[in-house]
Parts: structure tokens; C-alpha cells; sequence
């Protein structure tokens, strides 16, 4: 409960700064580094160690690809019969076939099943930056040289 309520005083406190413009408009660049460079690193190395490697964490890692693939020939099919261009096509999938994780799911994760399967989240997050990485470069590239731009 204490993570719910976490995250809606920090929205409220950001609405509230940008109302109130009492912060600077380029603060959350500095915000950002913090997360990206040293909170994000610091929480999977607390809670990697404690990962029990198995053959079940295998799941968790194919999931992530499964979603990946799926909703790449999903999105084949859906922009076919509704016409959209390769750029467009390219665009949905990179959107709804790709997640983060990190930033509001693990305070939920934490929040709803506890700390002790939060190393379960950190794996597929892992895996779904690798995935966005590698697949989610090659959409982005195939979306780009549309030729009927």
C-alpha cells in the first residue's frame, strides 16, 4: 500500500511543481540520469543475486521474446487490413510489443505479490531490453525506409 501511495504523491507533487513552474523546465533530465545510471543498476544488483536460477525462470525469459514475436505478426496482420504504411505498422509494434517494466512496475510488482519476486521482474525487464535491442532496432530500421513516406 505504502508504493501506491508513493507513486500518487509523486505524480501529484509533479503536477504541482509544473503548475506552479517552481522547478526548472530541464529538471527532470537530471531526474532521469539519476534513475537510468544509478537507481535502476543499484536495484538490479541488490536483488540478482537472489535469483534462484531454475528451469522455470526459462518462462519469464521466453515470455518476454513470445510477446515480442507475436506482436510483430500481429501487427502485420492488423495493419494489413486496415491499410496502415510499414512506417506506421512499425510504430504500433515497437509501442505495444516492447515494455519497461521498471519504472512503475516494480513499485506494483513490490506492491502486490512482495520483494521476493521482484528478481522475477528485473529478468524480464532484462530480457526485454535485450529484445528491444536487437528486434525492436531491426522494426525501427524496416519502419523507417518506407518508401511511401
Amino acid at each position: 500500500m505504502v508504493n501506491f501511495v508513493l507513486i500518487a504523491v509523486c505524480i501529484i507533487a509533479g503536477m504541482v511543481f509544473r503548475a506552479t513552474k517552481s522547478i526548472h523546465p530541464d529538471a527532470h533530465k537530471g531526474i532521469n540520469t539519476w534513475i537510468l545510471y544509478l537507481a535502476l543498476p543499484a536495484v538490479s544488483f541488490k536483488y540478482l543475486p537472489k535469483v534462484k536460477w531454475t528451469t522455470e525462470m526459462l518462462f519469464p525469459i521466453a515470455a518476454t521474446f513470445l510477446i515480442s514475436v507475436f506482436c510483430f505478426f500481429f501487427m502485420m496482420f492488423y495493419s494489413k487490413s486496415k491499410g496502415y504504411s510499414r512506417r506506421s505498422r512499425s510504430t504500433l509494434e515497437l509501442t505495444s510489443g516492447y515494455s519497461n517494466t521498471s519504472f512503475i512496475g516494480f513499485p506494483l510488482i513490490s506492491a502486490f505479490y512482495g520483494e521476493s519476486l521482484l528478481s522475477i521482474a528485473i529478468i524480464c525487464d532484462q530480457t526485454m531490453f535485450f529484445a528491444l535491442s536487437t528486434l525492436g532496432i531491426i522494426a525501427a530500421v524496416k519502419g523507417g525506409a518506407d518508401p511511401a513516406k
